[in-house]
Protein backbone atom coordinates (compact mmCIF):
# COMPACT_ATOMS: atom_id res chain seq x y z
CA UNK A 1 0.00 0.00 0.00
CA UNK A 2 2.94 2.52 0.71
CA UNK A 3 6.10 1.98 -0.35
CA UNK A 4 9.61 4.03 -0.16
CA UNK A 5 10.60 6.39 -3.35
CA UNK A 6 14.09 7.44 -3.46
CA UNK A 7 14.85 8.64 -6.78
CA UNK A 8 18.16 10.59 -7.71
CA UNK A 9 16.51 13.75 -7.24
CA UNK A 10 16.09 12.92 -3.59
CA UNK A 11 18.97 11.35 -3.00
CA UNK A 12 21.18 14.11 -4.48
CA UNK A 13 18.72 16.59 -2.32
CA UNK A 14 19.72 14.77 0.70
CA UNK A 15 23.03 14.68 -0.04
CA UNK A 16 22.71 18.51 -0.27
CA UNK A 17 21.06 19.51 2.55
CA UNK A 18 22.81 17.04 4.81
CA UNK A 19 26.58 18.41 3.60
CA UNK A 20 24.78 21.95 4.81
CA UNK A 21 24.17 20.75 8.10
CA UNK A 22 19.85 20.45 7.67
CA UNK A 23 18.23 19.51 10.93
CA UNK A 24 15.29 17.96 8.73
CA UNK A 25 14.75 14.50 8.50
CA UNK A 26 12.27 13.33 5.53
CA UNK A 27 10.74 10.03 3.98
CA UNK A 28 8.30 9.99 0.83
CA UNK A 29 6.26 7.32 0.41
CA UNK A 30 4.37 6.41 -2.76
CA UNK A 31 0.66 5.20 -2.34
CA UNK A 32 -1.07 2.53 -4.56
CA UNK A 33 -4.10 3.93 -6.82
CA UNK A 34 -7.31 3.26 -5.45
CA UNK A 35 -6.34 3.33 -1.55
CA UNK A 36 -8.10 6.19 0.18
CA UNK A 37 -5.85 8.42 2.47
CA UNK A 38 -7.56 8.93 5.98
CA UNK A 39 -5.24 9.46 9.16
CA UNK A 40 -4.82 6.01 9.79
CA UNK A 41 -2.57 6.07 6.51
CA UNK A 42 -1.13 9.20 7.97
CA UNK A 43 -0.16 7.26 10.70
CA UNK A 44 1.54 4.51 9.03
CA UNK A 45 3.91 6.96 7.02
CA UNK A 46 4.66 7.85 10.96
CA UNK A 47 5.95 4.17 11.56
CA UNK A 48 8.16 4.39 8.00
CA UNK A 49 9.62 7.86 9.49
CA UNK A 50 10.45 5.83 12.79
CA UNK A 51 12.31 3.00 10.67
CA UNK A 52 14.27 5.47 8.48
CA UNK A 53 15.40 7.62 11.59
CA UNK A 54 16.38 3.94 13.34
CA UNK A 55 18.37 3.20 9.52
CA UNK A 56 20.21 6.45 9.90
CA UNK A 57 20.95 5.49 13.64
CA UNK A 58 22.74 2.64 12.48
CA UNK A 59 24.90 3.92 9.92
CA UNK A 60 25.96 6.41 12.38
CA UNK A 61 27.00 3.94 14.55
CA UNK A 62 28.56 1.83 12.08
CA UNK A 63 31.21 4.65 11.46
CA UNK A 64 31.55 5.15 14.76
CA UNK A 65 32.55 1.77 15.21
CA UNK A 66 35.64 2.34 13.20
CA UNK A 67 36.90 3.51 16.01
CA UNK A 68 38.08 0.56 18.21
CA UNK A 69 36.93 2.42 21.44
CA UNK A 70 33.60 2.20 20.54
CA UNK A 71 33.53 -1.07 19.14
CA UNK A 72 30.89 -2.55 21.39
CA UNK A 73 28.73 0.31 21.54
CA UNK A 74 25.05 -1.04 20.41
CA UNK A 75 22.05 0.61 19.11
CA UNK A 76 19.04 0.63 21.21
CA UNK A 77 15.62 1.35 20.26
CA UNK A 78 14.34 4.99 20.25
CA UNK A 79 11.07 5.26 21.64
CA UNK A 80 8.37 6.03 19.26
CA UNK A 81 4.43 5.88 20.57
CA UNK A 82 2.84 7.04 17.33
CA UNK A 83 -0.28 5.88 19.05
CA UNK A 84 0.16 8.83 21.50
CA UNK A 85 0.46 11.86 19.05
CA UNK A 86 -2.09 13.46 18.56
CA UNK A 87 -2.98 14.70 14.99
CA UNK A 88 -3.67 18.51 14.06
CA UNK A 89 -4.97 18.36 10.77
CA UNK A 90 -4.26 21.91 8.98
CA UNK A 91 -6.41 24.64 6.66
CA UNK A 92 -5.69 25.38 3.23
CA UNK A 93 -4.62 28.88 4.42
CA UNK A 94 -2.50 27.29 7.43
CA UNK A 95 -0.33 25.28 4.44
CA UNK A 96 -0.50 28.28 2.12
CA UNK A 97 1.05 30.45 5.00
CA UNK A 98 3.78 28.32 6.46
CA UNK A 99 5.28 27.04 3.45
CA UNK A 100 6.05 30.50 2.45
CA UNK A 101 9.41 31.99 1.88
CA UNK A 102 9.62 34.36 4.86
CA UNK A 103 12.09 34.88 7.40
CA UNK A 104 10.32 37.26 9.76
CA UNK A 105 7.39 35.02 9.95
CA UNK A 106 7.69 33.15 13.61
CA UNK A 107 5.51 30.96 15.37
CA UNK A 108 5.64 27.00 15.16
CA UNK A 109 4.36 27.06 11.77
CA UNK A 110 7.14 29.13 10.26
CA UNK A 111 9.04 26.64 8.42
CA UNK A 112 11.39 28.42 6.27
CA UNK A 113 12.90 30.08 8.88
CA UNK A 114 13.26 26.90 10.74
CA UNK A 115 14.78 25.62 7.48
CA UNK A 116 16.80 28.12 7.02
CA UNK A 117 17.94 28.90 10.69
CA UNK A 118 18.54 25.37 12.74
CA UNK A 119 20.99 26.07 15.86
CA UNK A 120 24.12 26.01 13.96
CA UNK A 121 22.94 27.77 10.96
CA UNK A 122 22.89 26.14 7.21
CA UNK A 123 26.31 26.07 5.18
CA UNK A 124 25.47 26.12 1.85
CA UNK A 125 28.47 27.75 -0.27
CA UNK A 126 25.81 29.89 -2.09
CA UNK A 127 24.91 30.99 0.91
CA UNK A 128 21.39 32.29 1.85
CA UNK A 129 20.35 32.20 -2.18
CA UNK A 130 21.02 28.72 -2.59
CA UNK A 131 19.14 28.11 0.51
CA UNK A 132 16.41 29.67 -0.90
CA UNK A 133 16.67 27.29 -4.03
CA UNK A 134 17.05 24.45 -2.08
CA UNK A 135 13.58 25.06 0.31
CA UNK A 136 12.27 25.38 -3.15
CA UNK A 137 13.05 21.94 -4.47
CA UNK A 138 12.78 20.42 -0.81
CA UNK A 139 9.02 21.13 -1.21
CA UNK A 140 8.39 20.19 -4.46
CA UNK A 141 10.02 16.63 -3.74
CA UNK A 142 7.66 16.96 -0.60
CA UNK A 143 4.54 17.60 -2.34
CA UNK A 144 3.76 20.81 -0.38
CA UNK A 145 2.24 22.86 -3.13
CA UNK A 146 -0.82 24.67 -2.14
CA UNK A 147 -2.49 24.67 -5.75
CA UNK A 148 -2.08 21.05 -5.40
CA UNK A 149 -4.41 21.26 -2.36
CA UNK A 150 -2.05 18.83 -0.33
CA UNK A 151 -3.24 17.61 3.20
CA UNK A 152 -1.06 18.13 6.20
CA UNK A 153 -1.38 16.82 9.81
CA UNK A 154 0.70 18.25 12.45
CA UNK A 155 1.75 15.41 14.63
CA UNK A 156 3.48 17.59 17.37
CA UNK A 157 0.99 20.88 17.62
CA UNK A 158 0.09 19.81 21.23
CA UNK A 159 4.31 19.72 22.55
CA UNK A 160 5.78 22.93 23.97
CA UNK A 161 9.55 23.82 23.81
CA UNK A 162 10.61 23.95 27.83
CA UNK A 163 10.73 27.87 27.64
CA UNK A 164 7.17 28.63 27.03
CA UNK A 165 5.46 25.83 29.13
CA UNK A 166 3.78 26.44 32.07
CA UNK A 167 5.64 27.03 35.39
CA UNK A 168 3.20 24.90 36.99
CA UNK A 169 1.44 21.59 36.30
CA UNK A 170 2.63 18.50 34.51
CA UNK A 171 4.95 18.65 31.00
CA UNK A 172 3.38 15.80 29.00
CA UNK A 173 6.21 13.44 28.41
CA UNK A 174 6.73 13.81 23.79
CA UNK A 175 5.85 10.59 22.24
CA UNK A 176 9.00 10.13 20.75
CA UNK A 177 12.15 10.83 22.49
CA UNK A 178 13.30 12.14 19.04
CA UNK A 179 11.58 15.62 20.05
CA UNK A 180 13.99 15.85 23.39
CA UNK A 181 17.01 18.41 22.26
CA UNK A 182 13.91 20.64 20.46
CA UNK A 183 11.81 21.23 22.91
CA UNK A 184 14.60 22.66 25.14
CA UNK A 185 14.07 25.47 23.09
CA UNK A 186 14.42 25.81 19.54
CA UNK A 187 11.27 23.42 18.77
CA UNK A 188 10.08 20.00 17.18
CA UNK A 189 8.51 19.92 13.54
CA UNK A 190 6.75 16.15 13.01
CA UNK A 191 4.53 16.59 9.46
CA UNK A 192 2.71 13.97 6.80
CA UNK A 193 1.87 15.05 3.85
CA UNK A 194 -0.90 13.77 1.16
CA UNK A 195 -0.54 15.29 -1.74
CA UNK A 196 -3.25 13.82 -4.36
CA UNK A 197 -1.76 15.16 -7.36
CA UNK A 198 1.07 12.73 -7.12
CA UNK A 199 -0.30 10.40 -4.83
CA UNK A 200 2.90 10.85 -2.45
CA UNK A 201 2.62 10.71 0.89
CA UNK A 202 5.75 11.95 2.74
CA UNK A 203 7.15 12.58 6.48
CA UNK A 204 9.36 15.60 7.34
CA UNK A 205 10.78 16.13 11.01
CA UNK A 206 13.08 17.96 13.13
CA UNK A 207 14.34 18.69 16.58
CA UNK A 208 17.36 19.88 17.74
CA UNK A 209 19.67 21.74 20.24
CA UNK A 210 22.67 23.60 20.66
Amino acid sequence: MLSPFEDERSRALRQQLQAAFCVFDFVRLTVEPGVAVDQAVHRQGLQHLYQYLMAERREGLEKLRQDPRYADVGVTPMRWEQERAVPEPLSPLQVRQMVREDLEQEGPLALYRAFCQPPYGLRFPGGAEQARQAYGQWLDLLGLDPEQQPHVINWVGNLEVDYQAPAMGPHLLPWSEYFDEGLEWWGVWCLTVWNPVRRTLSMLAASSTD
